[in-house]
């Protein structure tokens, strides 16, 4: 090996050498960054999982929402036929394909019985 050469090695070396430092430099910040980010992705990960559960816990209700407004639909529909009132469809209900649209049914009153009072107005205090 030449004197050149060997100079030349050598700055290779020391140069190597260098850029290796500056990369231990680094890694510190790197390694940290990675960490705050494991962090995060399983921060979100328990976030989702609880997400899941709730949304579960809302179908469930949800669920036990609709078969109670189907019973409650069942007894006012008997109570109705009790009083000989003919039950009204739902004007939240959505027509089968094919039916016609009408115009709600009135409410018909069983014979003896009262319709309800409306509220007077507001009559002046005696005095």
């Amino acid at each position: 090996m030449d004197v050149t050469s060997a100079a030349e090695t050598r700055e290779r070396i020391t140069k190597w050498v260098e850029e290796t430092r500056q990369i231990f430099g680094l890694l510190p910040e790197l390694l940290s960054a990675d960490h705050q980010a494991g962090e995060r992705v399983s921060a979100a990960q328990r976030e989702t999982e609880k997400l899941h559960r709730d949304v579960e816990e809302l179908r469930r209700e949800n669920q036990q929402l609709r078969l109670e407004k189907d019973e409650i639909t069942q007894a006012m529909g008997q109570i109705a036929a009790k009083l000989g009132l003919t039950p009204r469809r739902s004007p939240f209900e959505r027509a089968a394909p094919g039916d016609q649209l009408k115009a709600p049914e009135p409410v018909r009153v069983a014979d003896g019985v009262k319709p309800a009072e409306t509220p007077k107005a507001a009559e002046a205090p005696k005095a």
